[in-house]
């Protein structure tokens, strides 16, 4: 029957065909309230954690700087990147392993990107060894689980138990390191990712090397999770600054090697995988020196003869913390003298005592400095057996030497970072894109750790208390 003719139907027939038309259709569950309906869970899918080294909160937050990684910048308005904290002291390889780890430096053992080693003894060597992470990590619960993982170059990844790993290590930055790197990445995989990608694979390797190789590891190893660690933005913040044409332009380039890598890997795409970027620590400049050392060797605390010595600053930069040798007691009397001295000639650092938490200790402030007191945290937070931090808010540098003046303005800008977590300079960057479309709160580099379990699908034994080391 034509359209036209059912215009001849009586109303009645009219009525009954509307009736028996609304009875077929299907009505949702009475015992399941409006809103209420539950969907099948989406399928778990890779995961990507991509690290962009000493990207400032600033950067963001301020859009005279977005023409300068506009890929990121329009990925971030379309999904929503957020300022978040790091931890204290504010340096690589401490932020990068409370993301593994969730946890801060203190309950992880990284307590700095260096040994605290005043003589030198490790002749400069960096914590590179994933055998120092007191707590499971993120790739040792996804062991674990049952699923796999891959890096290229995160830190503190030396012999850590991931299936297909080029962990970032150096000596020399000569062609002598290439060797080690076979040794310690994978059996086999640097050398087959070098031929893969056409380029060497190192410390001195451009970003847009490491992304290549990303690239070609995700594809041919099909990871469940994958780790990549990009440097460049932080060494020209380093050399020239932040903000700096050079370290900008240098930005511009990251941003599209960073662009291309995620196209490669169909990010954002219906079958793509969930993606995490997030930077360790923001930057600063400072335009004179503290060197809190020279007052313990003036003191005798450091013996440079003996190679001994009973207290030492190991410095991040904008914060140090004060280490005593093992067994060595200093009264507290003793401390507040020695670090008022340093305070009074190094203007705008403040000490603070590291005390329990049922102690009211008052510490010692010197010019320009408003950070919040929390002295009880040092030692759960930072280092578990530091007697104090000196820290500052000023375009001040902490150093370790122990030669020169204590206090000296700089002849030239010394860019950097390390300064305490609170300062605005040292907010980074976190974006979560999760394909399920479920938002996740980030606050802190910590939380990278909980928003890839999630993402993975990663399960952790539950056990009463804080979580503790299950490692050998």
């Amino acid at each position: 029957m034509r359209i036209k003719d059912s215009l001849k139907f009586p109303a009645s027939l009219f009525l009954i065909l509307v009736y028996l038309l609304s009875s077929l259709a299907i009505e949702p569950n009475p015992k399941r309230k409006a809103g209420d309906r539950k969907s099948k869970p989406s399928k778990i899918r890779q995961t990507i954690v991509l690290s962009i080294d000493g990207f400032p909160a600033y950067y963001w937050s301020d859009p005279k700087y977005h023409s300068y990684f506009p890929h990121l910048a329009e990925i971030f308005r379309e999904y929503g990147a957020r300022e978040i904290a790091t931890v204290n002291p504010s340096v690589t390889y401490p932020a990068h392993t409370s993301m593994v780890t969730g946890l801060d430096p203190a309950e992880h053992g990284i307590y700095n990107n260096t040994l605290a080693d005043p003589f030198e003894k490790n002749d400069g060597g960096w914590m590179w060894y994933a055998e120092d992470i007191k707590v499971p990590t993120l790739w040792d619960l996804a062991k674990a689980n049952r699923k796999t993982t891959a890096n290229v170059f995160w830190p503190v990844t030396v012999g850590a138990s991931i299936d297909w790993n080029l962990p970032q290590y150096w000596r020399k930055k000569i062609p002598e390191d290439d060797k080690l790197l076979r040794v310690l990445s994978t059996k086999d995989l640097h050398r087959e990712a070098e031929l893969a990608v056409g380029s060497p694979l190192n410390d001195l390797a451009k970003d847009e090397i490491k992304l290549k190789t990303a690239t070609w590891l995700f594809s041919k190893k099909k990871p469940d999770l994958m780790f990549v660690y990009t440097t460049d933005l932080d060494t020209n913040h380093h050399g020239f600054g932040p903000g700096s044409e050079k370290a900008l332009q240098r930005l511009v380039e990251i941003d599209k090697s960073i662009y291309e890598f995620l196209q490669s890997v169909g990010a954002f795409s219906p079958k793509g995988p969930a993606v995490v970027i997030v930077s360790d620590h923001g930057f600063h400049s400072a335009d004179s020196v503290c060197a809190p050392n020279v007052i313990l060797k003036q003191k005798g605390y450091i013996n440079d003869e003996a190679g001994t010595y009973q207290l030492t600053f190991k410095s991040s930069g904008g914060t140090a913390l004060l280490l005593a040798s093992p067994n060595t007691v200093i009264p507290v009397q003793d401390l507040q003298k020695i670090t008022s001295e340093i305070v009074e000639v190094c203007p705008g650092t403040e000490w603070v005592l590291a005390t329990p938490a049922t102690s009211s200790q008052p510490t010692q402030t010197g010019q320009a400095v408003t950070i919040p007191n929390d002295n009880n945290s040092i030692q759960s937070k930072i280092h578990p057996t530091a007697l104090g931090v000196l820290r500052t808010t000023e375009k001040l540098f902490i150093s370790g030497t122990r030669k020169g003046e204590v206090f000296t303005k700089s002849q030239t800008p010394i860019h950097g970072h390390g300064y305490w977590n609170a300062n605005p300079e040292m907010k980074t960057i976190g974006f979560v894109y999760d394909p399920r479309g479920k938002m996740h709160s980030f606050q802190s580099v910590k939380d990278v750790f909980g928003i890839v379990k999630d993402l993975s699908g990663i399960k952790e034994k539950k056990t009463k208390g804080p979580r503790v080391s299950t490692k050998p």
